[in-house]
């Protein structure tokens, strides 16, 4: 890749942040002061355990501030994002990420400056999983890798394990015994709503490849995992264009694993296909969620070198 240069491309952060100073008025001065201390709290956390584990100060503070300002408060989020999007460069740097990663950090950054300028309403609580998703790609915790976002100090839940049939248990323990010598720590895949323009197999290709990078950056890294319905193997028969979701790493040795439905599966599974909705509705299609589990010697043996 030619561009070295880690700094955001336009719009830059001041125009964002003037824009919402602009439509703030006479608050402008607050907000900004309250998006400092926010981000300062963030710059104090221990490492997260996931993207929605953030400190209980920083979410007091900022549901007290949006409380405070009703009627504005996606743009106090905003400040928050574009003071972190500010320190991209400096974060980046430090964080020592493959190269490879930065246009994908930069469409994100472009994208989330360019809202900040657009200002429409697009949420307005910081547990708002795009305000958290993004506020994850700002502070490092989420690494965008084309299709999917993915979280480096993930692990897999023994409950799950013993949710299993005697066959499937036995064949995890020797998975996660034999393969990857352990249950942690994992690399974790989640999908984003604003990333789905990369949400096709030449996408999540590309994101493998970029995790391959990731796990020869990280050494302790057992593989990748991830959890959604359509790692379930049925989906391949009602949805044939989602079956490469699960035979692709299914192909290269991956472990599956059922993980329990209900309403909150249901409606992941079923929200952007009429097809899945009217099979559910008539008892024929119950979404399933499952766990995906694919070692770090299975990946680099496909995807070392891909990029």
């Amino acid at each position: 890749m030619a561009a070295t240069s880690t700094a955001p491309s336009a719009p830059p952060a001041d125009a964002a942040r003037e824009a919402v100073a602009r439509r703030l008025g006479d608050a402008s001065r607050a907000a900004q002061a309250l998006s400092r201390d926010a981000v300062s709290l963030l710059s104090d956390a221990a490492p997260a355990r996931g993207y929605r584990d953030l400190p209980a100060p920083f979410y007091a503070h900022v549901g007290n501030a949006l409380a405070a300002t009703p009627g504005s408060g996606h743009d106090l989020l905003n400040l928050i994002l574009v003071d972190l999007a500010g320190e991209f460069a400096q974060r980046f740097e430090r964080a020592r990420l493959p190269m490879p990663l930065l246009p994908y950090y930069r469409e994100n950054i472009d994208r989330i400056l360019q809202r900040a300028i657009s200002g429409h309403a697009w949420a307005g609580s910081p547990h708002s999983d795009i305000f958290l998703k993004d506020l994850g790609i700002l502070c490092m915790t989420l690494i965008p890798c084309a299709s999917h976002l993915v979280f480096r100090n993930s692990g897999v839940p023994r409950s799950l394990l013993l949710r299993q049939t005697p066959r499937r248990l036995i064949s995890a323990l020797g998975f996660f015994g034999f393969r990857t010598s352990g249950f942690s720590p994992f690399l974790e895949n989640h999908v984003h709503p604003a990333m789905l323009t990369h949400f096709n197999p030449a996408g999540r290709e590309t994101c493998f490849g970029l995790v391959a990078r990731l796990l020869e950056c990280w050494p302790d890294s057992k593989g990748l995992i991830g959890l959604s319905w359509y790692y379930d193997p049925q989906v391949r028969r009602i949805s044939p264009h989602l079956a490469y979701l699960h035979d692709t790493p299914a192909r290269e040795g991956a472990l599956f694993l059922p993980a329990g439905t209900g309403p909150d599966v249901a409606g992941d599974a079923t929200a952007t296909s009429r097809t899945r909705r009217a099979l559910h509705e008539r008892g024929e299609y119950t979404p399933t969620r499952y766990l995906m589990a694919w070692s770090r010697g299975d990946i680099l043996e496909r995807y070392a070198g891909a990029l």
